[in-house]
């Protein structure tokens, strides 16, 4: 009777012990989750404030339409022909 007593203490033990450790482990990986998650939101915060204050000191220059330049330089190999002959057909109205 003791041998089958003991045999179920320590099999209880061990249980015990595995379960202990498998519940520590699954703890400590939520807590590295959270952390690594913080710290990703914190990252983005400052991305996002790096790109206002870049957008802020150096503001995007637009194009300039042929219409809004006044001529139209027929050598320019990216030039709308389309656009530039409506341009042209703005300023006769």
């Amino acid at each position: 009777m003791s041998v089958n007593f003991n045999v179920l203490r320590y099999s209880l033990l061990g249980a015990g012990i595995v379960y202990g450790a498998v519940h520590r482990y699954s703890l400590e990986s939520a807590v590295a989750e959270k952390k690594a998650a913080s710290q990703w939101k914190s990252e983005e915060k400052l991305i996002k404030q790096a790109k206002a204050e870049y957008a802020k000191l150096n503001p995007s220059k637009e194009p300039v339409t042929p219409a809004a330049a006044g001529s139209i330089n027929w050598e320019d190999p990216n030039l709308d022909i389309g656009s530039a002959l409506e341009s042209l057909i703005q300023k006769l109205d």
